[in-house]
């Protein structure tokens, strides 16, 4: 379901998702003012188990009908504010940058799972009140949608022919055991890996665009987590939710000096 930095240099993305269209100027006030996901309390660093619930069974195409109808959803009821948003997540974006289809695909995971409005509601959770037919296994598809959550993945180890990376969560400090055909072929234990990733069974899926990060820029990276905390005066568990925008932009940075 991801589609790593390198691959996405080389093909257009996969997803049937129109651009941003023209730019509003509402989005710097409508992200201050978004209010941040509810964060998991810490687990014991020595405890194995994965934070995720089991979830019904849902295949590959039950999730991609799912975030076509809520894609479908956001361009068609929200397009004001898909624009708005567009422009503070773009706002420091080379012009490549913006027409990169890796990012354009990045920023949709942002838009549709965790930017929140001033009412703290997500764009997930308007289309999973909408009422619209999800019918069968979309529906435990849609279940893992609402648990969608950006992570950045210290990777321990990787059995490619299981399609398995166990890791941990550097900014939630937990383990995390992820499944994915492309991305397992490519990282290297040592590595990071920045993607959103949604409940399959008792392991994360990831979605989308994945970021990798070379086991040699591991520390760089580290060291910039720590100053942006800092400017933000955030610590490390808020800013998947709060400040992801600031979060996926300093990785992507990290990941292609």
């Amino acid at each position: 379901m991801t589609e790593t930095h390198d691959e996405a240099e080389k093909t257009s993305s996969r997803r049937k998702r129109r651009g941003t269209g023209p730019i509003s100027t509402e989005e710097q006030r409508l992200l201050s003012t978004s209010r941040p996901a509810r964060t998991a309390a810490p687990r014991e660093p020595s405890e194995p188990a994965p934070r995720a619930l089991k979830f019904g069974r849902y295949e590959r195409p039950d999730f991609e009908r799912v975030e076509s109808m809520l894609a479908a959803f956001a361009n068609r009821r929200l397009g004001p504010l898909v624009n708005a948003v567009a422009q503070g997540f773009y706002g420091a974006a080379t012009a490549e940058e913006r027409e990169n289809p890796g990012i354009r695909t990045a920023f949709y995971s942002f838009f549709l799972y965790t930017y929140r409005d001033p009412k703290g509601i997500r764009v997930i959770d308007l289309f999973a009140d909408a009422g619209l037919p999800v019918e069968g296994r979309q529906k435990a598809a849609l279940a893992a949608c609402l648990q969608a959550r950006l992570v950045v993945m210290s990777i321990d180890d990787v059995h490619p022919g299981k399609h398995r990376m166990r890791g941990r969560d550097l900014l939630r400090d937990e383990p995390v055991t992820a499944l994915d055909r492309n991305a397992s072929q490519l990282v290297k234990p040592g590595e990071r890996l920045m993607c959103w990733q949604i409940p399959w069974g008792t392991s994360w899926q990831p979605i989308g665009y994945a970021v990798q990060v070379e086991q040699r820029k591991a520390v760089a990276l580290d060291r910039a987590l720590e100053t942006l905390c800092n400017n933000l005066r955030a610590v490390r568990r808020e800013m998947p939710e709060q400040h992801a925008a600031n979060l996926w932009w300093l990785v992507h940075r990290v990941a292609n000096m």
